[in-house]
């Protein structure tokens, strides 16, 4: 399980997104959060903060998640990433798969889905 006190990423374009994860992640007891609007944004400030988990979308303006996935990776090979999508191509999923990312979670996130989904991903965390 990741622990309480990790910083956790959330990366989306949409803003009321990012908010709804933060709400849901504060009921399982996590408070550490860093944000971010798109891919670019995502990489920056993950190489300038300590995070310790990242939800990212994968269709996000200037740098979709996919890029940003690489990006990431390529310079810290242990970067926990799970990636948030609402499409069903199963393609881009192996491709984000097959260069690190942790895993995926079908958007939309409900209040009825979503702590199932978030403590699913984050309880496999070491």
């Amino acid at each position: 399980m990741l622990d309480k006190n990790s910083t956790i990423m959330i990366v989306d374009d949409m803003r009321v997104m990012r908010k709804s994860i933060m709400m849901f992640l504060k009921t399982l007891g996590y408070s550490n959060f860093i944000e971010a609007e798109n891919g670019a944004d995502a990489v920056s400030k993950y190489q300038s903060n300590d995070v310790d988990f990242v939800f990212m979308d994968l269709v996000m303006p200037i740098q979709d998640g996919y890029q940003a996935l690489k990006a990431i990776r390529q310079n810290d090979e242990s970067a926990t990433i799970v990636m948030l999508t609402s499409i069903a191509d199963e393609h881009i999923l192996e491709k984000c798969l097959n260069k690190g990312a942790f895993g995926y979670i079908h958007k939309p996130l409900t209040p009825d889905t979503a702590e199932e989904k978030l403590m699913g991903v984050l309880s496999k965390v070491a």
